[in-house]
């Protein structure tokens, strides 16, 4: 797996202007006084960094790369956790870069900052739970276009729910105070068994996620 991280890093690093036009982006970004602004960098950071797999796995299927890789001594299971490990890797980063220099913005509210950073790497982590199958089974552009489309159901269905809710509370004035009263009730609540919940939760995802992949590897010809 090592041999395989190192590749990836490699691939990545060579995009030269990729980084460079995410570091115009970010100090133009990173200067902007806006509220949320901060959130929108540590997600945009955090998404980023975990769809560099994406790259990877484009450049590994071009021109049957993939075919040649695995005549190497490496097996389709370690190929696919490596993608994990990767981006896992690379989002962790991203997130604890943007969230450093979010905090640093936020002053003294930095530690509400923190709360929603973890939250927000929660969320982005089960994204890419979701991206590497995905990306496995339909190949670079293909799964770029499933992905699109999985968004934006996810963005549909939010559009129903927020529908559904305005016809029984009758008012986003009442959908607030109902997010805020369940946001109280999880504040009153322990943060361990949170905690663990939470865990328990992304490491079942993870197996879930990792299995698909795993036999979308094994059952792949190339």
């Amino acid at each position: 797996m090592k041999g395989l991280l190192i590749k990836d890093f490699c691939i990545i690093a060579k995009n030269k202007k990729l980084f460079g036009i995410l570091l115009m982006l970010s100090i133009i970004i990173f200067f902007m006084q806006s509220e949320g602004i901060g959130y929108f960098i540590i997600s945009y950071m955090t998404v980023f960094g975990g769809s560099l797999v994406l790259a990877t796995i484009s450049t590994d299927e071009f021109d049957k790369s993939t075919m040649f890789l695995m005549t190497m001594p490496i097996n389709r299971r370690t190929y696919a956790l490596e993608k994990y490990a990767f981006s896992f890797a690379c989002s962790f980063a991203c997130w604890i870069v943007s969230t450093a220099l979010c905090c640093i913005m936020a002053g003294s509210v930095a530690m509400e900052t923190i709360e929603v950073a973890l939250v927000l790497l929660v969320v982005l982590s089960l994204f890419q739970l979701i991206m590497i199958p995905v990306q496995l089974k339909f190949g670079g552009e293909n799964g770029r276009m499933v992905i699109m489309g999985m968004v934006v159901v996810i963005l549909a269905v939010g559009f129903m729910i927020k529908k559904v809710m305005l016809t029984v509370f009758n008012s986003e004035e009442a959908i607030s105070l109902w997010i805020q009263g369940m946001i109280k009730l999880l504040e009153k609540l322990k943060p361990l068994p949170i905690i663990i919940g939470i865990a328990a939760g992304l490491g079942l995802g993870f197996l879930i996620s990792a299995g698909i992949s795993i036999r979308t590897m094994e059952k792949r010809e190339f």
